[in-house]
């Protein structure tokens, strides 16, 4: 048992080590947490998903915008485990006045990640393109 608790803290810890700083939206003109991370969604799917990017292929997106949490956020997890650890967390919530965006994952740390974490960023910001 101690073992197993071991593990987690430790996936715990590096899953940690992964998250990008957060964002700061300010009071940006989508509003909401839920309504950033609704863009964030719509975007990930227009532009990495429906174009069958083969980076994308062995995933799928899955959104859970209906936060009880006040955390909306969107996973990309294994198409074949859609159960299983998410490989990319995007997710956004309200703190103070302003609305915060973080992202994380082992998809952020490949050679791809930084090209990834600004699109993710300028989608939550509000663009709509590619």
């Amino acid at each position: 048992m101690r073992a197993t608790q071991g593990i987690l803290f430790l996936c715990a810890l590096l899953l940690s080590a992964c998250q990008s700083k957060p964002t700061d939206l300010g009071n940006s003109g989508l509003g909401t947490p839920q309504a950033v991370m609704l863009n964030v969604a719509k975007q990930m799917q227009a532009c990495w998903f429906k174009p069958k990017l083969a980076q994308f292929q062995p995933y799928k997106l899955a959104a859970e915008l209906d936060s009880y949490s006040g955390k909306p956020r969107v996973l990309i997890v294994p198409r074949n485990k859609p159960a299983g650890l998410p490989k990319l967390v995007a997710q956004a919530e309200r703190q103070g006045g302003s609305t915060q965006f973080t992202s994380f994952g082992p998809l952020l740390q490949t050679s791809n990640g930084p090209a990834l974490r600004a699109s993710m960023a300028a989608w939550a910001s509000g663009s709509k393109t590619c």
